[in-house]
């Protein structure tokens, strides 16, 4: 029996934080693989700018320690332990909506993370299997989610979690105005919950004419107004 399409705002809340958190544990790893690889080709500092990237806390002195800091330390929000704890939170009050089929994912990640903690294990490759867990995590959300507002609004929260990631780290206009439309193909007729000046603002603002993340100004407008568009 399908459910009423009917959503709370509370739930709404939580769904688009677990688009959006689920998306920043694939994205931090994806990031910090490219980091770690420029810093066994010889650039042991690399992570520096990666930190400044994602606003990251921490007092991480070396490679190593940030690594490890950015992997497993639960006093950073921008870790990936904390971003799959926050979406695991969000998870298990929505199972009667993404069903434990879907939960499950979440729940192995979170187990291996917790292994790896323990073990203080800085090789990238024993995580793969989140970023697999990831990719299947949401492909289950897209078969087993009857209620298509509740799947639309995760899928609003993962793209606007991309889009902040791609700006951040300075992509080229082309995949970030794609990124972008793949947002406002999941916005379409969501005025309740959208900020329509805002939307307004990022049209503007996201055009070939305008673009350059090396204005700095800009930059940070453009992340100001996507993480204000949605109101929940």
């Amino acid at each position: 029996m399908v459910k009423s399409d009917i959503i709370s705002a509370t739930k709404a809340n939580r769904l688009y934080w677990l688009g959006r958190y689920e998306m920043r544990v694939y994205l931090t790893l994806h990031q910090l693989n490219k980091c770690c690889d420029e810093m066994i080709d010889g650039s042991p500092e690399a992570y520096h700018a990666v930190w400044a990237k994602l606003d990251a806390l921490g007092n991480y002195k070396t490679n190593d320690e940030f690594t490890l800091g950015m992997l497993y330390d639960e006093d950073n929000p921008s870790s990936v332990i904390s971003a799959q704890k926050y979406a695991m939170d969000n998870a298990i009050l929505l199972r009667e909506d993404i069903m434990s089929e879907t939960l499950s994912y979440l729940e192995m990640s979170v187990a291996l993370m917790k292994r790896c903690k323990e073990a203080d294990e800085k090789a990238l490759a024993t995580l793969q299997p989140i970023i697999d867990w990831s990719l299947a995590f949401w492909g289950s959300a897209e078969q087993r989610i009857q209620n298509h507002r509740a799947l639309n609004i995760m899928m609003i929260g993962r793209n606007i979690e991309n889009l902040d990631i791609l700006i951040r780290f300075g992509y080229p206009y082309r995949r970030i105005a794609l990124a972008y439309e793949s947002l406002k193909r999941y916005c379409e007729n969501k005025t309740e919950i959208l900020d329509e000046n805002i939307s307004r603002q990022l049209d503007e603002l996201i055009t070939e004419e305008k673009f350059n993340l090396d204005d700095m100004d800009y930059k940070f407008k453009l992340i100001k107004y996507i993480n204000q568009l949605v109101r929940v």
